[in-house]
């Protein structure tokens, strides 16, 4: 099982090896997968909640009480999902993360001048 999680570990960095591919690139590309599928992941949490909100309304009994549990769930996934989303945030803030790299400014060019043709 060790030498499964030490060859897994070591292709996960391949990259880094073969294309030379540097540790921002990398945190770059997580960071825009999780812009990407965090607020997904916050929609699903919010839809499991109000469906858990209907069952709670509309069941009777002992799915009321699952019904209620869910609920309860729904509330505190929401609560972590919402507060990493912002420890994470005031931390890039804090600390001036900014995964985008800075721009070059343009050297100044001379006038052109032309070159005479025959």
């Amino acid at each position: 099982m060790k030498k499964y999680i030490v060859l897994g570990s070591l292709l996960a960095f391949t990259p880094l090896l073969t294309f030379a591919v540097n540790f921002g690139d990398i945190l770059g590309k997580v960071s825009d997968a999780l812009k990407i599928i965090l607020p997904i992941l916050i929609s699903l949490a919010v839809i499991f909640f109000v469906y858990s909100l209907l069952m709670y309304i509309l069941k009777e009994g002992e799915e009321k009480a699952k019904a209620k549990t869910q609920m309860i769930w729904g509330i505190i996934i929401l609560f972590v999902m919402i507060s990493v989303w912002g420890l994470v945030d005031i931390l890039v803030d804090t600390f001036n993360l900014e995964t985008a790299l800075p721009t070059m400014p343009l050297l100044p060019t001379s006038p052109s001048t032309s070159i005479p043709t025959r």
